[in-house]
């Protein structure tokens, strides 16, 4: 299984509406590559005739040109669950529900033929969660399998059971609290807030090329004077993965930076001279801001 098709560390951004409907043979994706809506649709037909494998292949070519659409993305995990591939799942889920709620049951159940397929999985999965008690990722999945059915009290069993494995983790603290807003989150993620912004940062003073790197992830972003800017990200030697849209910058500081493909990434900013940093609104992992720093001016 190739889980290395997306950097799951990168965030997804936040998407509209989930870009397909219940059934295999529409969708509601707005303006990505007509080859993506072809592939994606190929991967749908594949996994509503059981041929998951060839599914799973379409999902990853389908990201290839729409790597920051979460639908694809939960399409994808939905994939690795029905062949029984839980860790690589998990990995794709927390990457979709760290920036939404995901599926509802009408959505989800509208990929199977029959619901006893579907069923027949959810056994296997609650079997090897029974014989592995402590896996995480196992947990995670259950738990939001149960919430896609709107099984709340399942769904809280498998999370209370994740947040004692990972305590510091703030999505499986978030998910639970979704559930019983009383339930205590055990030593909660200290979160790194930006500065208060005092004056409104003039949109001509961001106007540039900026450049960040973090670990072996490099950034880049291009806010051009039209309004239009680019964003690139690669990590080590994996082709960068890059998306265009519109930008503006508001009296509070927060740049919203809306995709061509209709999803949008929200950050406060820190102007001083040359150096921006960046923090990213919704990051729920209490990550230092980005710390950018101009390339060059347009």
């Amino acid at each position: 299984i190739n889980n290395n098709v997306y950097d799951y560390s990168q965030p997804l951004l936040l998407t509209s509406e989930a870009s397909l409907d219940a059934a295999p043979d529409a969708s509601t994706l707005a303006d990505p590559p007509p080859t993506a809506i072809t592939t994606f649709d190929e991967a749908r037909q594949a996994f509503h005739n059981g041929n998951y494998q060839l599914a799973l292949r379409q999902a990853d070519e389908a990201l290839k040109e729409m790597p920051q659409d979460a639908a694809v993305h939960e399409f994808r995990a939905l994939a690795l669950f029905a062949l029984g591939k839980y860790k690589e799942a998990a990995t794709t889920l927390y990457a979709v529900l760290s920036v939404g709620p995901g599926w509802d049951w009408t959505t989800m159940s509208g990929l199977y033929p029959d619901v006893a397929s579907y069923t027949n999985q959810l056994r296997k999965l609650e079997n090897y969660r029974t014989v592995h008690p402590d896996d995480a990722a196992a947990r995670l999945v259950l738990a939001y399998h149960y919430l896609t059915a709107s099984n709340q009290d399942a769904a809280e069993t498998e999370l209370r059971k994740l947040v004692q494995l990972t305590p510091k983790d703030p999505l499986a603290i978030q998910l639970l609290q979704n559930i019983d807003p009383e339930a205590e989150a055990p030593q909660p993620v200290a979160q790194v807030k930006p500065p208060e912004q005092v004056n409104a940062i003039p949109k001509d003073k961001l106007v540039g090329s900026w450049t960040a790197k973090r670990d072996q992830r490099s950034f880049a972003m291009d806010l051009n004077q039209d309004g239009t800017f680019t964003w690139s990200y690669s990590a080590g030697d994996q082709p960068a993965q890059k998306v265009t849209g519109l930008w503006n910058i508001g009296d509070d500081g927060v740049l919203a930076m809306e995709m061509n493909d209709e999803s949008a990434m929200l950050a406060q900013l820190s102007l001083d001279d040359n150096r921006l940093d960046f923090y990213m609104l919704g990051d729920a992992r209490g990550d230092d801001p980005l710390h950018f720093v101009r390339a060059r001016k347009f």
